[in-house]
């Protein structure tokens, strides 16, 4: 149920119907959520510290025929400045490089599902100068969320939904 509503958030089209193409999902992991919605995007990237999540990540992608999902083995605050470009399959065949700076702002969403400790204020800096349409935050901690909430309502984006989940039941 958690993976569908954090989806859905990234999915939903926006108040003007626009919807959603690229999808950047930073500290991801094996990249659970950028798989998990990869058919609804032109392109996915994962960004991750841990080098075995990225290798799981570009694994799991192999084996369930995902081919718009890319993973980068990098910290949180380096996806935005990145020159390393990213491979992702557009159409059958049709392979481009790209460089997540470029992605569509007005079409692009961050899934951001950090550690405990939250995002570093360099991270939600940055984020905030890259500016997505929609940012969808998932957190295994309530207060560092919350903190990290108040930076983004400054930046201009407005709270539309809070669903808790008791991962540690």
């Amino acid at each position: 149920k958690m993976v569908e509503l954090v989806v859905e958030a990234a999915t939903t089209a926006s108040h003007n119907r626009k919807m959603m193409t690229h999808l950047i999902d930073c500290y991801c992991g094996s990249g659970l959520f950028a798989l998990g919605s990869s058919s609804s995007f032109d392109v996915c990237v994962g960004i991750e510290v841990n080098t075995k999540a990225v290798e799981e990540a570009r694994e799991n992608a192999a084996l369930n025929g995902i081919q718009n999902c890319d993973f980068v083995s990098a910290s949180a605050e380096a996806i935005f400045q990145s020159q390393d470009p990213v491979r992702a399959t557009m159409n059958v065949g049709e392979d481009k490089d790209l460089l997540v700076r470029d992605f569509p702002r007005e079409s692009t969403v961050v899934v951001v599902d950090p550690p405990r400790k939250g995002c570093s204020e360099e991270f939600l800096q940055q984020l905030n100068e890259y500016s997505p349409a929609r940012v969808v935050y998932m957190s295994c901690d309530p207060a560092t969320q919350a903190r990290d909430a108040k930076f983004l309502v400054s930046f201009g984006y407005e709270i539309v939904s809070i669903q808790p989940f008791d991962l540690f039941p």
